[in-house]
């Protein structure tokens, strides 16, 4: 151990009474502290063990991009992180300015600048916007494919048993050194222009088939990666909490990895591909976000492939905003067990889209607005089972095309659909067949609903089938006789729906009638029923074992 290092750990009593200097000293003269702000960050961020990087070597703040000076700063941040962990660990504070750092070696396989290799081990900053570290952002071809760094690797080991743990990064800003986002995300890069997701570009990097735990990532801006902004490989990782961060820039996703993970007050933004892709795969793996914001993702949302169903697995999403995406919460491949509650999306145009075998899905008391986009609530497809969607309010666009507020198809079971207000949309639709079951529709509230026929209504204007059969996709149908007969009688398809299903008919017009039989194949009413366009209306209700409509009154 040097000497400096020495009497920075002789004791805490020395270390406080040196770090007034220490923080203020600069090896270009930016970042001047105060000795009241001083006294803040000691209070607030020291350990027992604590050492100012400028201990370990020289910085140069400021955009060089020489070679020399990289490597230096590279050199000082890494030996910092060292000496520490060989010590059992402690805090590295790096002082207010701009370094840029990259990688000692680059090759495919190994290209972090800065590694965190051991336990225990917190590296802070002045605070975001204050401290920015800018990694490799220009781009080499080695072995024809396009490599340019990544930012901090916090290494993971080999024993499941014996992770590495208790690593926090915080306080600080983490630059890719060049735009991030370009729109393309094709992979890999394309080695003649480097433009693409480029795998080699991660932000924050939690090791690939490693064990990790206790992992925390707090108050920290990292964007302009062309790979994933923060990046977990394999199922080893325990667990994670990232808050107060911004994620942003990318033509990956902004998150990847499989965790036991917590997110709370983070911001997501602009991004070719996924906010959040991936999700816990493993067992007694949860994900949690509260009080997020996610915005402008050109491709996907927050994308959860869980890929089987074991027990101990939750997903909460709640207290976020959405904005500006084709899709916004993605359940596929296997996902369960899902909270979806008191969120707001804005411009989302399908909030929640599942595809896939999924189930247990609970989507409560969430907002969704179309300002300038046409939006969707719910889009189900796959095989599903075990999914409400239940006091949700939907407000479309008033100057944008109308959509559906549901739309459905495939392998439905257990789908309950309660409670909600749609507004300024169309009725939910059924755009393929179904092979089990249809959703059962609750006392939804329609206003200003737009309804295609063969969906929200019927247009009764040809004479081939008599009885006219008709099928509900919802709770609510409207009809409408455009023959040339003064009376057209109505059946009612009774496949795939649910015991207890009710339907208000409405409709006719004021030169033809439609009639609901008092007793046909389908339906049972006390008597013959006629719509005649005047406000008559008829509400029936599906007996699954007599497979029959009645009357309800």
């Amino acid at each position: 151990m040097d000497r400096r290092t020495f009497l920075i750990y002789a004791s805490l009593g020395s270390v406080v009474s040196t770090l007034n200097t220490l923080l203020t000293k600069t090896s270009s003269g930016v970042g001047q502290e105060s000795k009241n702000k001083n006294k803040i960050l000691l209070s607030q961020t020291l350990p027992n063990r604590f050492v100012n990087v400028y201990a370990f070597g020289k910085l140069v703040s400021g955009k060089t991009n020489q070679a020399y000076i990289i490597a230096a700063n590279t050199k000082t941040i890494q030996k910092a992180i060292d000496t520490v962990g060989q010590q059992g660990g402690g805090t590295i504070y790096i002082p207010r300015g701009y370094y840029q750092v990259a990688p000692p070696n680059l090759t495919v396989n190994s290209p972090s600048s800065i590694v965190i290799n051991y336990d225990n081990i917190t590296l802070a900053g002045a605070g975001i916007g204050k401290t920015i570290i800018e990694s490799r952002g220009y781009w080499s071809v080695i072995n024809e494919e396009v490599v340019r760094g990544h930012g901090i690797m916090i290494q993971g080991t080999n024993n499941f048993s014996q992770p590495r743990k208790n690593v926090t990064i915080k306080n600080l800003e983490l630059h890719g050194g060049i735009n991030g986002f370009t729109g393309d995300r094709e992979w890999p890069a394309n080695p003649k222009t480097g433009d693409g997701w480029d795998v080699s570009h991660k932000g924050i990097v939690l090791d690939f088939d490693k064990y990790l735990d206790n992992i925390t990532i707090d108050s920290v801006y990292v964007h302009d990666f062309r790979g994933e902004v923060i990046y977990g490989g394999g199922s080893g990782i325990g667990k994670l909490t990232i808050s107060n961060t911004k994620l942003a820039n990318s033509n990956a996703s902004m998150l990847s990895l499989d965790a036991n993970l917590t997110v709370t007050k983070c911001e997501f933004s602009q991004t070719a591909n996924a906010w959040v892709e991936n999700a816990p795969i493993s067992p007694n793996k949860s994900y949690y976000f509260d009080e997020c914001i996610f915005k402008d993702s050109i491709a996907s949302g927050l994308v959860i492939a869980q890929g089987n169903f074991s027990s101990g697995r939750k997903v909460t999403i709640t207290n976020c905003n959405f904005y500006n995406s084709p899709t916004g919460i993605c359940p596929f491949g296997g996902a369960s067990d899902f909270q979806i509650t008191n969120n707001k999306f804005f411009d989302v145009s399908n909030v929640l889209f599942t595809s896939g075998v999924n189930r247990d899905i609970e989507f409560y008391q969430n907002e969704i607005y179309g300002q300038r986009e046409p939006v969707t609530t719910a889009s189900l497809f796959g095989e599903l089972s075990n999914i409400v969607i239940k006091n949700n309010y939907h407000q479309g666009s008033n100057n944008a095309p109308l959509v559906g507020c549901i739309f459905y198809y495939a392998d439905l079971k257990n789908i309950v659909i309660e409670n909600n207000i749609f507004q300024n949309c169309r009725t939910p639709e059924q755009l393929a067949d179904l092979t089990n079951e249809r959703p059962l529709f609750i006392n939804n509230e329609y206003i200003n609903v737009q309804r295609r026929d063969r969906q929200g209504s019927y247009l009764l204007w040809w004479r081939q089938e008599i009885p006219y059969m008709v099928t509900p996709k919802c709770e609510e149908l409207v009809l409408e006789n455009i023959t040339s007969s003064t009376i057209i009688t109505i059946d009612m398809s009774i496949s795939r729906y649910l015991d207890g299903q009710e339907v208000l008919v409405t409709g006719g017009s004021f030169k033809s009638q439609v009639k609901l039989p008092q007793n046909s194949a389908t339906i049972q009413c006390q008597s013959d029923r006629f719509l005649r366009g005047q406000g008559e209306e008829v509400r029936l209700k599906f007996n699954k074992s007599k497979q029959k409509w009645y009357e309800v009154f």
